[in-house]
């Protein structure tokens, strides 16, 4: 690991706190960060005073102080902002005081578990993912050695056309602004043409599509607490997925999304109030509301419309009325034209509460009936209830209510919630309960696509996830549009509507 020795000597300035006849005084200056484990020092110089001096401080985790010097040397153990008040008298009893801020960045840790594999011919592309250290981060191949055609971008990007097969192990290495690095092994394979890890035939035209509550994205007041830590944790988990389309709800800060995007390399998106993309309904969400929104990868999706739907029933949505996004999916020479919604549905379980998610789920079907009745079409979001039983207890029988979204369940030959086995198999979304409220439903024409037990719950492996990071997990499914091969035109029409 690089060490960076920090030295700052703190001369007197003409401002102080100290005795006005001589007396010592510590000068109002600003301390250089650091980074867990990294090495540190800095030396508080009073002046004036009559020798010799003393000084005081409760230093940080990790550091030490040398009262007769005036010396903090670390390295820090944890990271923090912290508050240092250094206090200083001389040989007559005269004293000074000054409070500093110090902070110190959590060490980098790569969370790219693995290198999904790539295939000769085809072009690869891979976010790497970390956590912690202090931007901007470097990275690069510490030992090893990328396959013939692939390359390693200082921003963390896997990208290239792999030129032969084989197993080529790495060891990955991330490096802050500090010098703090961290290293992962890795191997990534490269597959003959046409190979594929299942003995089947690989996907023809492969989709993904990602839902996740991010708990009160970039609300200082709400939610995590430490919103660097929170953003990081979340590029983090949308790099290392990999996933073609996001569909987000409970971001609050615009500016904290925005920064989400630059940090995700090939990523594009918008949210629900962006007036820029979304042509109708922006209105409905204010700056400090929790909005919807999506994220993509700009060369596999097009977003061909984007309008904010059911603003009349905006009261039964919780006031949060979805986003319709119309998408046209492209791979190569091929497309094909998916419509996908996001939605936040109200909250709580009272009465009044289920019977505005089930009026609410009712007008979502009666628009999906008469304004999509033949298009691949997805809907995912909070739903904030389950697809078999609600959780709403009704108070005339103190028994459960029947889910609020019967209308679709009842409705096989239409409709499918890929979420729902994994519900009925007692898994959960939530990272504070065993509950499952975030869904995808799907329409029957992209349901004949879907990779048979392929939507999954993604557990983050971040330390203390439902705390840094949100109360929700993501889910995953993946589709393969080239399943009915006679779907394969390269053009297709607009979504009806």
């Amino acid at each position: 690991m690089g060490l960076l020795t920090l030295l700052t000597l703190l001369s007197a300035c003409a401002e102080g706190r100290g005795d006005m006849n001589g007396g010592p005084k510590l000068p109002p200056v600003e301390l250089s960060p650091t980074t867990v484990g990294v090495a540190y020092e800095t030396v508080f110089t009073a002046s004036g005073g009559t020798p010799p001096l003393h000084y005081l401080v409760t230093p940080p985790p990790g550091f030490s102080f040398y009262t007769g010097e005036g010396r903090l040397t670390g390295p820090g153990t944890e990271p923090g902002d912290y508050a240092l008040t250094v206090s200083v008298r001389d040989a007559h009893g005269a004293e000074d005081s000054h409070t500093y801020a110090l902070k110190v960045w959590p060490r980098p840790v790569i969370s790219s578990n693995a290198l999904p594999a790539a295939d000769v011919g085809v072009n690869y592309e891979h976010v790497l993912a970390s956590t912690g250290g202090r931007p901007p981060l470097q990275w690069s191949v510490a030992e090893g050695s990328l396959p013939p055609g692939v390359s390693l971008s200082s921003a963390g990007v896997l990208n290239g056309l792999p030129q032969e097969r084989g197993t080529h192990p790495l060891t990955l290495r991330v490096q802050d602004a500090h010098g703090a690095t961290a290293d992962r092994q890795l191997e990534l394979e490269v597959r003959g043409p046409g190979a594929n890890p299942d003995g089947g035939p690989p996907p023809a035209f492969p989709l993904s599509v990602g839902n996740w509550n991010i708990e009160w994205f970039g609300d200082v007041a709400n939610g995590p607490n430490n919103e660097p830590l929170q953003l990081a944790n979340v590029q983090a988990v949308i790099a290392d997925a990999g996933v073609d389309f996001w569909g987000v709800v409970e971001i609050v800060s615009s500016a904290q999304f925005n920064e989400l995007k630059a940090r995700l390399p090939g990523y594009d998106g918008f949210l629900a109030d962006d007036t820029r993309r979304v042509t109708a309904g922006t209105g409905y969400y204010s700056a400090n509301d929790q909005k919807v929104g999506v994220l993509y990868k700009s060369d596999v999706v097009r977003v061909m419309r984007a309008e904010v739907v059911l603003t009349e029933h905006r009261y039964d949505f919780g006031g949060r009325p979805p986003l319709r996004v119309d998408l046209r999916i492209q791979r190569g020479d091929e497309s094909m034209d998916v419509t996908a919604f996001v939605l936040h549905m109200k909250a709580a379980a009272t009465a009044s509460d289920y019977a505005r998610r089930a009026s609410a789920s009712g007008h979502l079907k009666s628009y999906l009936d008469l304004r999509l009745p033949t298009q691949r079409a997805i809907v995912v979001g909070d739903w904030n209830d389950d697809v078999d039983v609600s959780f709403a207890t009704n108070p005339e029988t103190g028994t459960r209510y029947d889910t609020p979204y019967r209308g679709f369940v009842n409705a096989p030959a239409s409709y499918t919630f890929s979420t729902q086995a994994l519900s009925l198999a007692g898994a959960s979304s939530m990272a504070s309960r065993v509950s499952f409220v975030d869904h995808q439903l799907v329409t029957n024409e992209l349901w004949a696509d879907h990779i048979p037990n392929s939507t999954v719950v993604l557990r983050p492996a971040i330390p203390s996830y439902g705390y840094t990071t949100s109360d929700h997990y993501p889910i995953i499914s993946r589709f393969d549009l080239g399943r009915d091969e006679q779907t394969m035109r390269g053009l297709t029409p607009s979504p009806a509507d």
